[in-house]
């Protein structure tokens, strides 16, 4: 028996299954948020209690800027970059292909939202990838926009697929900072007026009867953003919400 030959045709084999099994794309998406306070909005988009687990997502920008602005750092807000570079690109990481900025063809669409006073983009960038089926892929972690202490104004995961067709699973978080006044009750005051047998006659002061003391206090609203399209590679698609948008391409390498 040719067990070199043997050896060739499982090589070859293996190498036709991998390679169906992984194809790889180019990634361009855009996102953006909307200039609406959530709790202007008609529909309840409050969540409470609702995480998104990203421990075994793929990075796609690097977490060390998750730190940029420690809770006790006192520093203004950190803010994503709109246009990625590689400083920020976790390449090494996810083992991607970022592509320079002038590669970039949704920039009209980019530049008409940055016009209209009602959007403001987060994020553009564009990457090539490999692309997996459902089973074996796993999620891109996506984040952008302002960073609360940690937590980013849009955070969660993005999972691209196939399944005969391509497929795009978003499981984001929405996060915004508004502020709220806490009231402080005033404790009155009491004074001795009379003591007899150990027993004390006590009055209130009415002087200290004053309106409740007013504080301001920040607090994060969160809400979900969870979306699963179908798409066909080449198209420009448009994922839709209230405070929120992503206008997402994949291109075919050829």
């Amino acid at each position: 028996m040719n067990y070199r030959l043997l050896i060739a045709v499982i090589l070859a084999s293996t190498a036709f299954s991998s390679s169906a099994e992984e194809r790889w794309f180019e990634v361009e998406l855009l996102l953006f948020q909307r200039n609406t306070d959530m709790q202007t909005v008609k529909e309840d988009l409050a969540v409470q209690d609702i995480s998104i687990d990203t421990s075994r997502s793929i990075p796609l920008l690097k977490t060390a800027v998750n730190e940029l602005c420690a809770p006790d750092a006192g520093c203004a807000h950190a803010q994503m970059p709109l246009l990625i570079d590689d400083e920020q690109f976790a390449s090494q990481a996810n083992g991607f292909e970022l592509l320079s900025n002038d590669q970039l063809q949704l920039t009209e669409q980019r530049n008409r939202l940055q016009r209209h006073a009602a959007f403001k983009p987060l994020l553009h960038l564009a990457w090539r990838m490999p692309v997996q089926s459902k089973s074996s892929a796993r999620p891109i972690h996506l984040f952008g926009g302002k960073n609360y202490a940690g937590k980013w104004a849009i955070d969660g995961n993005f999972e691209i697929y196939l399944n005969r067709y391509l497929f795009i699973d978003s499981r984001l978080l929405i996060r915004q900072q508004s502020t709220t006044l806490v009231s402080a009750p005033q404790q009155p005051e009491f004074e001795v007026v009379d003591s007899e047998n150990d027993v004390q006659v006590i009055k209130a002061d009415e002087s200290v009867f004053e309106p409740p003391q007013v504080n301001k206090q920040k607090i994060i609203n969160e809400a979900l953003f969870a979306q699963t399209r179908r798409l066909r590679s080449g198209e420009i698609h448009y994922f839709d919400h209230p405070l929120m948008g992503i206008i997402v391409q994949i291109r075919k390498i050829p």
